[in-house]
């Protein structure tokens, strides 16, 4: 261990070394001179004299119009080019609203090497009446990363980040609210470019869409970002303030099924520092009518078990964060913010049982099947940035960041006939789940527009879980403990990586390319007599990324990424835990992880004018390992479902999109994702082979009239094909219509959701003598109402801030 982070440390200073330019790292590239000069000053309005902010100064050559450095204005209308090399330049300087102004002949030599624009009048473009609208696309795209814009959609209003994600392609959110990208669960959340403690499914449910600027969707991340899940990357962008003074932005909700929520954010910037507090309280619930359907053949008899009710997967939660961020100069950011969150998980079904042998009924029974996850999530991350020389593309940045949680779950299945209480089982666990982590960063600017990057990531993570199963005694009436289906189990896994990467840009081709190593070690111990294997692995991680330009702004993406998928720890738990009256779920202690090669593809064209854009990305990845839930029978009338690694599965697929403004007050944005999906696995001798052609698409049509806004957003996802089965597709409809007042400070909307109830979970499963059929239609239509207030600064501003981190 000690062994393997010095060879870390040593890797990361070889790798600083070997990228410092020539002539001893003291900024002297080739055919430079080592005198540096800066242009710097600042901008104020002709008419008010008032600093104009966020204005962009981009110094150019005078002879080929090639950008050599830039810089945007601060609050206060100052900005600073600093590391230009000697010579002659041309100043542009250009912001929304205003004249874009050009100044020549500015000479920068060894005698006189700045040159400073103090208080440069910008001229406001001259109009009888102004109206800025800003208006960004649906979908942007970079080099590793496509980028949703979600402050601009209308039917945000009262919904979670989960049921933003509905609205794209790549993206899937199945009953309970489990979020799949491009057909896999398994992929990393950040928040603002920090990990979040919690699944990645559950963290997404509890996020307000009021709170969110942009998600940015990575589907082949870089070297830097860690190796862990199968389809990538989702990180959430929240709304900052821009400008100086104090900020506020509330959102009251609420709806049909007790659904509400509110959120309020509150924001202080003054000079060098920010403030920002925090509050949400939300109660959010998926109702729906349920029939299963489980037939048993026996050698002699045909056994039919018939069951109908409602089910819920209710969360309620609740919490409050808090930050600070210093910015004396353009050498220092330091940020540090804490966010808590309460959250309970209610989800429960109760069902009407019937019970027949060859069409005889014979008996009738009814199940609650109740859950309660209570959790306490607390992210605490601390930031500082340090700009070499105010260049804010050489710097070196730390980061720490502790996750913690815990947990207390309480599952219970009770059985009743005739109004009594026959049979009963429940299960409690409990336990902390905390992980530490640390980045140390540098980047390092270098000639012809390329940079190299280099860091090194440490996490550690542990878990106790004190798992107790109890069952019914009709005789007593009481609980008794089952001693062989309870275990304490502890779970150690840590994760160390170095990774390096180099990218630029030569004419109209841009080019990245990457390797990240990663340590794991892994150990778990039981108080029930199961051996572990202990992990000692070192693991590498390569990753490459192509663009092409084109002068009508049009552009060409090719990416690679490997990737891994670990198990989740109790997935190796190998104790059963009852999830029903009739199955049971356990762990498997020889799972090995899933390693992934992804491919992309992808094509970008604007549309002329302005007035949109397409896409097309074709893509295709591979897993190795492939790990899989099976079924099988554990007991007369009991299923069990343990994980597996299957063998390989491959999906190849082709992702359109298309956005386009017809009018000023009607705009069109859709999008499909269609890929074929080939399963080719066995265990124990039963072939699990299998594939399907799945598809999905949305189109979502705009209407803006007179102050009234109108969205109707309609979905359609084809069926697909399981390991043992397969499920059916579902049309969905949703309409938002929304008003603002008070020069758009106050907004109020009604969103109705799956309109024409077609919306539907239905599935079909075989495991060896038992054939399952499941029927599942959310509760429709649902209504929300949703009244937002934003105070002072939290309006759209024209600005190219940089983020706190280059996710």
């Amino acid at each position: 261990m000690k062994k393997l982070l010095s060879s870390l440390i040593i890797l990361f200073i070889g790798l600083s070394t070997w990228a410092q330019p020539p002539g001893g790292g003291q900024g002297k590239f080739r055919g430079q001179n080592q005198t540096k000069g800066e242009i710097f000053g600042s901008v104020i309005d002709s008419i008010t004299s008032k600093p104009v902010g966020y204005a962009t100064i981009v110094a150019l050559n005078p002879k080929t119009d090639k950008m050599l450095g830039g810089a945007v204005t601060d609050e206060k209308g100052t900005f600073s080019i600093p590391d230009l090399p000697l010579g002659l330049y041309q100043l542009k300087i250009t912001f929304v609203g205003y004249n874009t102004t050009f100044i020549d002949n500015i000479k920068l030599t060894p005698e006189k090497s700045t040159y400073q624009l103090k208080n440069f009048q910008l001229s406001p473009t001259v109009l009888n009446t102004v109206e800025v609208v800003g208006e960004k696309p649906l979908v942007t795209y970079e080099i590793d990363k496509k980028v949703i814009n979600v402050e601009d959609q209308l039917n945000t209003d009262g919904q979670t980040a989960t049921e933003i994600l509905e609205n794209i392609p790549s993206v899937t959110v199945s009953a309970d609210g489990t979020v799949s990208l491009r057909g896999s669960s398994s992929f990393t959340l950040l928040i603002d470019g920090i990990p979040t403690a919690m699944d990645a499914s559950d963290a997404l449910a509890t996020i307000p869409a009021s709170t969110i600027e942009n998600i940015e969707i990575i589907t082949n991340p870089s070297a830097k970002f860690d190796a862990e899940g199968t389809s990538g990357v989702i990180n959430i962008i929240t709304k900052k303030s821009k400008l100086e003074g104090i900020s506020c932005l509330v959102n009251l909700s609420a709806g049909r099924f007790n659904n509400y929520n509110g959120d309020v954010s509150l924001n202080i910037k003054k000079k060098k520092w920010t403030f920002d507090v925090t509050a949400m309280v939300s109660d959010r619930g998926r109702p729906r009518t349920q029939d299963n359907e489980r037939i048993t053949t026996y050698d002699s008899v045909v056994n039919v078990l018939l069951s109908k009710g409602e089910s819920n997967w209710r969360r309620q939660s609740y919490g409050a964060g808090g930050g600070i961020q210093w910015n004396p100069n353009n050498s220092h950011l330091l940020s540090l913010r804490t966010d808590l969150r309460w959250t309970d998980m209610i989800p429960y079904s109760i069902l009407e049982y019937e019970n027949y042998d060859d069409d005889s009924l014979i008996e009738t029974f009814r199940t609650d099947a109740l859950n309660h996850i209570e959790l306490f999530n607390n992210t605490t991350n601390f930031y500082y940035q340090y700009n070499i020389k105010r260049n804010k593309e050489h710097n070196i940045s730390v980061k720490a960041i502790a996750n913690l949680k815990y947990v207390t779950q309480n599952d219970s299945t009770l059985t009743y006939e005739g109004g009594n209480l026959t049979e009963g089982n429940i299960y409690t666990e409990t336990g902390p789940s905390n992980s530490y982590r640390f980045n140390l960063d540098y980047k390092l600017p270098l000639s012809n527009d390329s940079k190299f990057e280099t860091g090194l990531q440490a996490q550690f993570g542990k878990s106790g879980d004190i798992g107790r199963n109890y069952v019914y005694n009709d005789v007593t009436g009481e609980y008794d403990l089952n001693e062989l289906f309870s275990s304490d189990v502890d779970y150690r896994r840590d994760v160390h990586a170095a990774y390096a990467i180099y990218g630029g840009k030569l004419k109209g081709f841009g080019y990245q390319a990457g390797l990240r190593a990663e340590y794991t070690y892994r150990e778990i111990t039981s108080t029930q007599a199961v051996e572990f294997a202990t992990i000692n692995r070192l693991d590498w991680f390569p990753s490459a990324h192509l663009s092409y330009s084109f002068k009508n702004k049009s552009q060409v993406l090719l990416s690679y990424s490997r990737r891994i998928k670990r198990p989740r720890s109790w997935f190796f738990e190998p104790f059963v835990t009852w999830e029903g009256p009739y199955s049971v779920r356990s762990g498997n202690p020889d799972l090995n992880p899933e390693y992934i090669n992804a491919f992309e593809l992808s094509f970008v064209k604007p549309i002329k004018q302005r007035k949109g854009f397409f896409s097309a990305e074709a893509y295709q990845r591979i897993n190795q390992g492939f790990m899989g839930w099976i079924s099988t029978v554990y007991d007369e009338g009991i299923l069990i479902r343990k994980p597996y690694n299957l063998g390989n599965s491959t999906s190849s697929g082709l992702e359109l999109s298309v956005n386009y403004k017809f009018t000023k007050w009607y705009t069109v944005n859709a999008g499909a994702n269609a890929y074929y999906y080939d399963l080719n696995g066995s265990i124990d001798d039963v072939d699990y082979s299998t594939s399907s052609f799945n598809y999905g698409g949305r189109i979502t049509n705009s209407f803006d009239f007179k102050g009234w806004m109108v969205q109707l957003v309609s979905r359609y996802r084809s069926g697909s094909v399981t390991a043992q089965g397969e499920s059916l597709g579902a049309f969905i409809q949703d309409i938002t219509v929304k008003k603002s007042f008070w020069n758009k400070k106050l907004s109020v909307s009604l969103q109705s959701r799956n309109v024409l109830a077609t919306d539907r979970r239905v599935s079909f499963s075989n495991t060896q003598n038992v054939v399952l059929n499941s029927y599942e239609y959310p509760i429709a239509p649902g209504f929300m109402a949703t009244v937002s207030l934003k105070l002072n600064n939290y309006q759209k501003v024209f600005e190219r801030q940089e983020q706190l981190d280059d996710f």
